[in-house]
């Protein structure tokens, strides 16, 4: 629930805190002192975009900021899983700057709108006039309604079944649309041929730049072991002068040892020859495949251009293409095979639609007669509801057409809510929908913007007892300008608006029992008044012998 709501230099509003407590709480002020402003302060807190500008005039900056109770684990555990740090409280806040640009956080850390917005309408509803106009979108009426049957999670199993069936049906149709094309077969053979020839792995790829890179540099390294083996091979070179030394000493017996140490020189420099005269043929053999090298180079690389622009690619776009030619040459068995694939999927999609469609008329007969019951206390005797259920092609939602249709008097015809019913009749039967439907959620804080509009007397007071129930499950907060539904609150907020010749501020007061009566008493009587505050205090005893009674 919202345990505090602050805002700083905020439109009308230099500074106000509202600490809320459980229950029903509402605020009441006279026309355009700022109470609405308080709601939308709310939205703006859960995400919602801001229209103009909101920043008090010669202020820098506005500030917003909404402290609520720890929500349930699995909330806690969103959050956490997010990055948030979640102790005992959630604390959202909004600057706005007067660019209007603007920052959101939860507890201290930044965020995106979109995640507020999506975390907060799990925590908070907001009912206003405005949504007396989207309950009558026959697709808002089916999300109503399958939450009223417990129906979500099957509902969203058949989502996932029509998506399954819609592309195996995309895909079969797409290949039966195909023509056999024996010149595409040609292409695409030839294609694949060419990668099989030039493809190679990336270990293979480095190896063959280094390859390249070593017949670039191979012909100084030629020149190098010329004069080596020059060094060892010429007439009176190296291997002739060490053979003759070892030859020369071998018969002075004090230098045996040295002797034949030299000649074991001698065969390591004669095997050395041998290594630099391989070495010298494998880089002479390079230098002739340079050539050769540099041309597979530039045939691959103008492969990997063409297939995807990696050696990943290639192998990816190979696969396509032996898919395409199996199409080609199995066409009819893969039409089959589809065909098989796409009649299992359209079944468990209907399977599924199926069970949903009954599990929403099994809620039929006791929605209607719920919304009945809130009708009559609404002083709409002779409101009658039901639900028209047709069939629709198959859909993300299933196979019925669902809309709310009610009528008002007997005899009458039932058409769609829109159709059916004046302007206070209409905000009766929204507020009967939202109390029905409000509770099968699991919200914690309900807000009701003004939905008494167009209601007074005593259907005002069963809007106001209806809110008081509710606020035994949820905190209620609501505006109101209505004394009949006000006097139902345990907390009674007033906005009082002051001006003077250089601004005008709005502050928000807490009234005490005695303020509250005298509230009372100017909105059911215009003013305060010996007559208009017994009247309120009647009202508020009436009130507080049902609450108690």
């Amino acid at each position: 629930m919202i345990e505090q709501l602050y805002v700083k230099d905020y439109i009308l509003f230099d500074s106000a805190m509202i600490d809320f407590s459980k229950g029903m709480s509402v605020i009441t002020g006279e026309t355009g002192a700022g109470k609405s402003l308080l709601i939308d302060a709310i939205g703006y807190l859960m995400g919602e975009r801001i229209q103009g500008n909101i920043v008090r005039k010669g202020k820098d900056r506005c500030i917003l900021q909404m402290v609520l109770t720890l929500p349930d684990d699995s909330i806690v555990k969103e959050l956490e899983e997010n990055g948030f740090f979640i102790e005992d409280q959630l604390i959202i806040q909004r600057i706005i700057q007067s660019n209007q640009k603007s920052s959101i956080r939860i507890n201290q850390q930044a965020t995106t709108l979109s995640f507020v917005k999506q975390l907060c309408s799990k925590l908070i509803d907001v009912h206003s006039q405005m949504d007396t106009y989207t309950l009558m979108d026959p697709r808002i009426q089916m999300d109503l309604l399958d939450q009223y049957a417990d129906a979500l999670e099957l509902r969203h199993q058949v989502n996932d079944a029509f998506y399954a069936y819609d592309d195996a049906y995309t895909l079969y149709q797409k290949v039966e649309g195909e023509e056999l094309n024996i010149d595409q077969l040609d292409l695409l053979t030839e294609q694949c041929n060419e990668i099989d020839e030039l493809y190679m792995t990336p270990e293979e790829f480095d190896q063959l730049d280094q390859q390249i890179e070593e017949a670039s540099h191979a012909q100084r390294s030629i020149d190098s072991l010329y004069a080596s083996l020059q060094l060892l091979n010429q007439e009176n070179g190296i291997l002739d002068n060490l053979y003759s030394l070892g030859k020369n000493l071998q018969d002075d017996s004090n230098l045996q040892e040295k002797s034949s140490w030299i000649q074991d020189t001698y065969y390591a420099f004669d095997e050395l020859k041998d290594e630099i005269e391989k070495r010298k043929e494998d880089l002479l053999q390079s230098v002739e495949q340079l050539d050769e090298l540099q041309d597979k180079k530039f045939k691959l690389k103008k492969a990997i251009r063409k297939y995807g622009g990696s050696l990943d690619a290639m192998v990816q776009r190979k696969e396509e293409m032996m898919h395409q030619i199996d199409a080609i040459l199995h066409r009819e068995d893969l039409l089959e095979k589809l065909k098989k694939d796409l009649n299992t999927k359209e079944k468990q999609y209907l399977t599924l639609a199926q069970t949903l469609s009954n599990k929403r008329k099994q809620s039929f007969d006791s929605l209607s007669s719920a919304l009945e019951t809130h009708f009559k206390d609404l002083m709409l005797e002779h409101a009658r509801f039901k639900v028209s259920c047709t069939s629709k092609p198959y859909s993300a939602n299933g196979t019925d057409q669902i809309e709310f249709l009610v009528s008002m008097n007997p005899g009458q015809a039932f058409s769609p809510l829109k159709q059916s019913a004046s302007g206070g009749e209409l905000s009766r039967l929204m507020f009967a929908l939202k109390v029905v439907f409000q509770t099968e959620s699991y919200t914690e804080t309900l807000i009701f913007d003004e939905i008494d509009t167009g209601v007074s007397g005593k259907v005002a007071l069963k809007m106001g007892e209806k809110m008081r129930f509710l606020s035994k499950k949820y905190q209620v907060l609501c505006i109101t300008h209505l004394a009949s539904v006000a006097a139902w609150a345990q907390d009674h907020y007033t906005v009082i608006k002051t001006s003077d010749e250089n601004e005008t501020t709005t502050k928000v007061v807490l009234l005490d029992a005695d303020q509250c009566i005298d509230e009372l008493a100017t909105m059911a009587s215009g003013g305060v008044s010996e007559a208009s505050r017994k009247a309120a205090q009647d009202l508020k005893n009436r009130i507080q012998g049902k609450i108690h009674g």
